[in-house]
């Protein structure tokens, strides 16, 4: 093991090992060994057709071991020439020969993991058949549990008992259901999980995945599989190199046991990639060191559902830490809800019961609508009314008395009409039109608790136009141990020792403001480095300790507090 703080992994697909001689392969790790520091393989025996045969494949494992790797296998359930390479798994064929590879892979190894291909998106007339009158979601979740249970696990584990079984998942998860990833059963069958935390380009790509699912998605999987998330798995298609590095960057911010760069060739051919990965792990071994584990705003993502496709993941890109768990947080002081909490049908109760309790929720106008009549106006009645608004100008009851002042955003942002009974609750930020104001922000008291809803924009990476005032009121609002005051697309990492990770995914530098939320304290970084700048205290008032810290475009700064 390399670092004290993690492991450093790879995988070998099939057709690479299948098509390179023993010597190439010896030449190819020398090759990457001079630019990164890894600790462990993953060998396929499968992938679209090509199965590597055991003389060539116990040839490579022993090459790999005999250089100091630990050495696991890996499946990936594709063929040739269909959407994606999923198979049909209603295909007696099919099923056949998966469980011929599980056992044959088995027989080679004592861990496997499942490449992500594992799902289905197969309609031929077998599985039409089959599907019957369900909707093809149901039917996926249930032809997937089967493939596991009675086709892989049951195979393996008949060729090798002690065979250590890894699904993995990939970052796609707002869709798993719909292709029979079922994250509510499986993760109870397999011996681990595997998160996939690549974002790849955040802008251009068909995805357009927000950086911060690279930590979002993990720390999901963590409270799915406690201790059992065996760690985080990105690659560098549509990458450029700084999209690269800050995929490593919050994996390991993420706290992954294992850092998997896919794949063992692509370290091979793109050499720059490989050493930047490998710088990035030679810094980053003594700041995960310092750091505990991951805490921030609970946030809640029921099995099987989706709403407001992606939204957490553009929240946390506002500066705002969350921590999601597939069960509604009951006991959490503050809760951050979106659409896809509606997919529990006892959701109106439980939040009535946080507020009771005194909690916080906050919950998007997504999510307000899609409760629409099912009792939310019992705790505050207000309208989505269905009109939109669009606006570049922003006002907060903190400005002043009854919005006294205005900020520009940095484009326009349209969003959902609130209307909303006056003197019942308050409006904390509005978005102004000519002779007109619209809610963003709303708070209102029920029992000891307080509800808040948020309009979200109809483009969600509008969020990141709003003003720097406006996202520091939604984050004071919070009531976390440190709040930032600044514009969006930088991200706070916060942990349960009085540590924290800042990090910019901006093109500029920037000054951050950092409050403390209790006074004579000090920030101290992680790890002493000449390329930054120290923290500079800006103010100290009766309950907080402010100060600026100037970040680096693409680069993250970690801190204690002190005192």
């Amino acid at each position: 093991m390399h670092y004290a703080q993690f492991l450093t992994v790879t995988y070998a697909p099939a057709g690479y090992l299948n098509d390179n001689s023993i010597e190439q392969i010896r030449d190819d790790i020398e090759k990457v060994g001079r630019y990164i520091k890894l600790d462990k393989i993953y060998l396929e025996t499968y992938r679209s057709d090509v199965l590597v045969e055991r003389g060539k494949m116990e040839a490579v494992k022993a090459l790999f071991i005999e250089k100091g790797f630990q050495v696991s296998g890996g499946i990936t359930t594709t063929v040739a020439r269909t959407l994606m390479g999923s198979m049909c798994f209603t295909s007696p064929e099919n099923r056949a020969k998966l469980g011929e590879i599980a056992a044959y892979t088995a027989q080679l190894f004592d861990e496997i993991i499942l490449d992500d291909f594992y799902f289905t998106n197969c309609r031929c007339e077998s599985c039409i058949k089959a599907k019957g009158e369900r909707d093809w979601a149901s039917f996926r979740l249930a032809l997937m549990n089967d493939i596991s249970e009675n086709i892989i696990i049951k195979h393996a584990k008949a060729a090798n008992p002690n065979v250590n079984l890894i699904i993995k998942y990939p970052n796609w998860y707002d869709s798993y259901q719909a292709n029979g990833y079922n994250l509510e059963d499986e993760p109870r069958m397999f011996d681990m999980i595997y998160t996939g935390t690549e974002t790849r380009d955040p802008n251009y790509t068909h995805q357009n995945l927000p950086r911060y699912l690279s930590f979002f998605l993990p720390r999901l999987m963590e409270h799915i599989k406690p201790g059992k998330n065996g760690g985080g798995w990105y690659d560098l298609f549509e990458c450029s190199l700084e999209d690269y590095v800050q995929q490593a960057y919050l994996t390991l911010f993420a706290k992954c046991r294992e850092n998997m760069l896919f794949c063992f060739p692509l370290l091979v051919n793109f050499p720059v990639y490989t050493a930047a990965a490998g710088a990035v792990y030679d810094e980053a071994d003594a700041v995960m060191g310092h750091i505990g584990e991951p805490v921030g705003i609970a946030c809640y993502k029921p099995f099987h559902s989706h709403g407001e496709r992606r939204l957490y993941d553009f929240l946390g890109m506002l500066g705002i830490p969350l921590d999601p768990y597939p069960y509604y947080p009951s006991d959490a002081p503050v809760v951050f809800l979106t659409a896809d909490a509606a997919w529990d049908n006892a959701v109106v109760g439980k939040i009535k019961g946080s507020l009771l309790a005194g909690s916080s929720v906050f919950i998007t106008s997504g999510l307000y609508s899609a409760l629409a009549g099912k009792g939310i106006e019992d705790i505050l009645p207000l309208e989505i009314t269905g009109k939109k608004i669009t606006a570049d100008t922003f006002t907060n009851s903190g400005f002043g008395q009854n919005n006294s002042g205005f900020v520009k955003a940095a484009g326009p942002v349209t969003m959902p009409h609130i209307a909303y009974n006056e003197n019942d609750l308050w409006v904390l930020s509005s978005a102004l039109t000519p002779f007109f104001s619209h809610p963003l922000l709303l708070r209102g008291a029920y029992g000891k608790g307080r509800l808040y809803v948020l309009a979200i924009p109809d483009a969600p990476a509008d969020l990141y136009k709003l003003p720097a005032e406006t996202l520091t009121l939604l984050r004071k609002e919070l009531n976390l141990p440190v709040t930032l005051e600044c514009g969006s697309r930088i991200g706070l990492f916060l942990y349960d020792n009085n540590t924290f990770i800042l990090q910019s995914f901006l093109d500029r530098p920037e000054h951050i403001t950092v409050c403390i939320g209790r006074p004579g304290v000090s920030l101290t970084p992680l790890v002493s480095s000449k390329k930054m700048r120290p923290p500079v205290q800006a103010r100290s008032g009766e309950g907080e300790s402010v100060f600026d810290v100037l970040m680096m475009p693409g680069h993250y700064a970690a801190f204690k507090i002190d005192g």
